[in-house]
């Protein structure tokens, strides 16, 4: 039996730097993607010989916003792999999304060419805080993501959520988890804020209140309540899902 393979591929493209966000990510750099995408390709060729024994069973598109990056590209960065290894005709294959640079035919190229999986960058249902922390979308943008991703035949949908925000409070937490729960996604990612140094919102930290370590850990807790309520099995500290 042919051993397994995951394979990560970044895509370092964002329309805009959200003000929590030390990943790799470069706004305002999209003339940089074509020399980007040529240089990937050749990076996926050059690495088929090590990988021709496995099967790969997973493909991540994350960043950045692999969104952002466009459907074309990243269907042509998933052609390249199915002809250099061995991709399994089950294999997970997920893009990370933004709400506001995904449309449905978008959704529909990428579900239509094998990307099974999709992870959406909501974060909060409130939308002053969602701009405070510098996201480019409502929680309506959001919503429509889910609505046109379920119509583009999506089944497998991830919904990424951050607590402990600038002036969060256990009750503002409440009506995200309880307004992303009506959206019925498959999985959830809930992730405590932690503010990096040299981001954006490690500047600012003076000019608003964050909430404390107790005051997180009681979001936590009742994020770990609330979501076994309904179904969700956590399989790790921050991911939820269910059966």
């Amino acid at each position: 039996m042919a051993k397994r393979l995951g394979i990560y591929i970044h895509i370092p493209f964002c329309a805009s730097k959200c003000s929590y966000c030390d990943f790799y990510s470069l706004a305002g750099c999209e003339h940089l993607m074509p020399e980007y995408h040529k240089a990937l390709l050749a990076h996926l060729d050059e690495s088929a010989k090590s990988i021709k024994n496995y099967e790969v069973d997973s493909i991540y598109f994350g960043g950045g916003t692999p969104s952002f990056y466009g459907a074309d590209r990243i269907i042509e960065i998933f052609n390249a792999l199915k002809l250099n290894g061995n991709v399994r005709l089950d294999a997970e294959v997920t893009i990370e999304v933004n709400p506001d640079s995904i449309s449905l035919n978008a959704l529909k190229l990428l579900r239509e060419e094998g990307v099974n999986r999709l992870s959406i960058g909501v974060q909060a249902s409130d939308n002053n805080l969602l701009k405070l922390i510098g996201r480019r979308h409502n929680f309506q943008q959001a919503q429509t993501a889910v609505a046109n991703a379920r119509k583009a035949g999506f089944d497998n949908v991830s919904l990424d959520l951050i607590y402990g925000l600038p002036s969060q409070m256990k009750s503002d937490w409440a009506q995200t988890l309880a307004k992303v729960i009506e959206l019925h996604p498959e999985h959830l990612s809930c992730y405590g804020l932690k503010v990096e140094e040299g981001t954006p919102l490690f500047a600012q930290r003076k000019r608003f209140t964050l909430p404390d370590d107790d005051a997180q850990a009681d979001m936590y807790f009742y994020a770990v309540e609330t979501l076994e309520q309904f179904g969700y099995h956590q399989y790790e500290i921050s991911n939820f899902a269910k059966p």
